[in-house]
């Protein structure tokens, strides 16, 4: 049987790495950019983590393999003359592997690995000072969830119309769309029936992207388009993963513990009939759907402090699954935009905190009414430095920890993203 061993960190708290057999031991130490994570573009193809002393690029392989990149703050190599490092796998009986310079990096050799989420905490030392960074990897041959991988491309529209895409059809979706996959195919991709071509595809171009949908004769048809281990918070929470399955998991100071539960597209999964436990020390209740189904749902003792939460939730390649996190619990998300009186005009208004993604990450308005969007930064640094809403032509800088306010009309009807300025952190407007 394999089990979800895993561990991801993100703006909320810390997954630690969880057995069967032994209670999920928290990571106690945390650095300051651990507490302000943000979005990074990979020069190397591999997973960024923040550092006091810049970043730490780690790129892995199923083969046991290791090369570590030492970053600066804007993302350039420093140099790793005289440097020595280590990599340990939360895994247990696997042994730590060690890292020597090659080059513009270190490398190292460690076994195979047979799992293919794997959490791992990279070490390095030099002039006598540490660095620490812990990664989530994600080692599969394919991607997971099935579908193409691969990266979105798109091309302006031809003189003539191309097979199975008229003109017309062509210039409302903005150009014509392809995969790019492993070793070069390009495979042309077209929107499934009732999906809008220019909302599914568009803001993923240029993107490493999974693909849902039907493959033939060098096409596919669309249904659903998904970042490729796509982990953003969409609800302000923790997100881990057991297999396919991802889930959200969000402490209020309430006592309540939310988790989502969505598939590998990150599309929610039916809760109807599904029951876990989530726990404390000293405590413990059981997770249910609540009313609307949206979520889990499950009332612990109140508290406004960090504290290790078990979730234990069985799953369909581990019926005694279970996942350890520490979460700093969060007053419940306020995200219904809520109109106020500005010289006797209505305004509705609604705070947006970024802090490693959105929160809320779904914002419903009004159409016609004049928004006011408060987007108040926590960190500094990273793609949080810039706001895009391309629907409604706005590009604004979001200073570091500070608010920068964003105001407009939503002339129309419909959902529209907004992402930092790589593309990495994403919310909605929802406009009615």
């Amino acid at each position: 049987m394999r089990h979800g061993f895993i561990a991801v960190m993100v703006a909320a708290g810390l997954v630690a790495a969880c057995s069967k057999k032994e209670p999920p031991a928290p990571v106690a130490a945390r650095s300051h950019v651990e507490e302000a994570p943000h979005a990074h573009a990979a020069p190397h193809g591999g997973l960024v983590e923040s550092t006091p002393r810049g970043h730490l690029e780690l790129v892995t392989t199923r083969a046991g393999g290791y090369r570590v990149y030492l970053l600066d703050a804007s993302l350039a190599p420093r140099p790793v003359e005289g440097a020595t490092g280590s990599v340990k796998v939360a895994k247990g009986g696997h042994p730590d592997v060690t890292l020597t310079p090659s080059g513009d990096h270190l490398v190292g050799q460690g076994p195979e690995h047979g799992d293919e989420h794997l959490a791992m905490v990279v070490t390095v030392v030099k002039d006598g000072k540490p660095e620490v960074a812990r990664f989530s990897a994600h080692l599969e041959a394919n991607g997971h969830g099935g579908g193409l991988v691969g990266t979105l491309r798109v091309a302006p529209c031809p003189a003539a119309p191309s097979e199975g895409l008229s003109a017309a059809d062509c210039a409302k979706q903005g150009g014509v769309y392809s995969l790019v996959r492993d070793g070069g195919v390009t495979t042309r991709v077209f929107a499934a029936p009732g999906q809008d071509a220019k909302s599914l595809l568009s803001t993923r171009v240029g993107q490493r992207v999974h693909v849902k949908g039907t493959e033939a004769e060098g096409r596919v048809v669309a249904e659903a388009v998904a970042l490729e281990h796509d982990h953003t918070p969409f609800h302000g929470g923790v997100v881990a993963m057991s297999g396919d399955t991802h889930l959200e998991v969000l402490s209020l100071r309430s006592g309540e513990v939310r988790v989502w539960v969505t598939d590998a597209f990150r599309q929610p999964l039916p809760l109807v009939g599904r029951k876990g436990v989530v726990e404390v020390t000293g405590a413990s209740a059981p997770l249910v759907p609540e009313a609307g189904g949206a979520y889990l749902s499950g009332a612990l003792p109140p508290s406004d402090v960090e504290r290790e939460v078990t979730v234990r939730l069985p799953m369909p390649e581990d019926a005694e699954y279970f996942i350890g996190f520490l979460l700093t619990p969060t007053d419940a998300p306020k995200a219904d935009a809520k109109p106020q009186a500005t010289g006797g005009d209505a305004v509705q208004e609604v705070t947006i905190t970024v802090q490693g993604g959105y929160q809320p990450s779904e914002v419903p308005l009004k159409q016609g009414v004049p928004a006011r969007l408060r987007f108040v930064r926590k960190d500094s640094g990273g793609c949080g430095d810039e706001l895009l809403i391309p629907d409604f032509g706005i590009q604004r800088p979001l200073p570091g920890l500070t608010e920068t306010v964003v105001s407009f009309v939503p002339d129309k009807v419909g959902t529209f993203e907004f992402t930092c300025g790589m593309q990495m952190m994403k919310g909605q407007l929802v406009v009615k």
